[in-house]
């Protein structure tokens, strides 16, 4: 009788166990990271159209020029990751020079890929990547008066493993981040990357707008396409 109480209570523990309700944590694709490529002498040329709006001066300027992101050197950080200079250098057009303008630097951790610009630390992607996954790309920035518009931004990824055309290049697998979306009556903030397997980053969108009813607006759109690469 007691054999048969003790088999009656393990099936019921067997059965709730079962019932619990599971928790699918998506495995990770090591390709995955082939979507932030990262090596010495890896270079991306972008074209870039900005579009800038004065309110002191009620008019609107448009500017195009090229931007060339090259990685030239890598070391070890303090956490034993490799991190990858970046020597940012701009022209106005392939006949003119390239001046450097900015060094930014990028690593790949176990989890996430983050860029360093202008001395702001952005978590572009993470990994696994899969659809509507979502996070807090800009939780490693310290926010003052300076940064506070990139306050609690909400990375998500829109699109993954779709096919994309960028200028004269068609890229097979590509996801879409949607950095941040926030329009109302006084601002718009629009913010949005592209990535190639292969290849990196190919084309981004950037608009911060002010604007005041019956006002001419004040701000910035900048699209940055993927151009030329190795």
């Amino acid at each position: 009788m007691q054999k048969i109480y003790f088999c009656w209570i393990l099936l019921f523990i067997v059965a709730m166990s079962s019932c619990k309700k599971k928790t699918f944590t998506p495995e990770l694709n090591i390709s995955d990271r082939n979507y932030f490529p990262l090596w010495v002498g890896k270079y991306i040329i972008y074209d870039v159209d900005s579009i800038v709006y004065s309110s002191f001066f009620s008019r609107t300027d448009s500017f195009h020029y090229q931007i060339q992101e090259l990685i030239d050197t890598a070391f070890t950080d303090g956490s034993a990751n490799t991190v990858y200079r970046i020597v940012r250098s701009k022209r106005n057009d392939e006949t003119s020079a390239w001046n450097v303008t900015d060094i930014w630097s990028a690593s790949l951790t176990a989890n996430s890929a983050e860029k360093v610009e202008e001395n702001l630390r952005f978590i572009k992607l993470v990994f696994p990547i899969f659809l509507n996954e979502s996070w807090k790309g800009n939780s490693k920035i310290l926010i003052d008066s300076s940064t506070d518009y990139l306050s609690d931004w909400n990375y998500e990824y829109t699109s993954v493993n779709v096919t994309s055309a960028i200028n004269s290049f068609t890229f097979d697998s590509t996801v879409t981040v949607l950095q941040h979306d926030d329009e109302n009556a006084i601002q718009k903030i629009f913010y949005e990357e592209k990535y190639a397997k292969g290849v990196g980053l190919i084309y981004k969108e950037a608009a911060h707008i002010e604007t005041q009813p019956g006002s001419y607006p004040d701000g910035t759109v900048y699209r940055m396409s993927i151009k030329e690469f190795n």
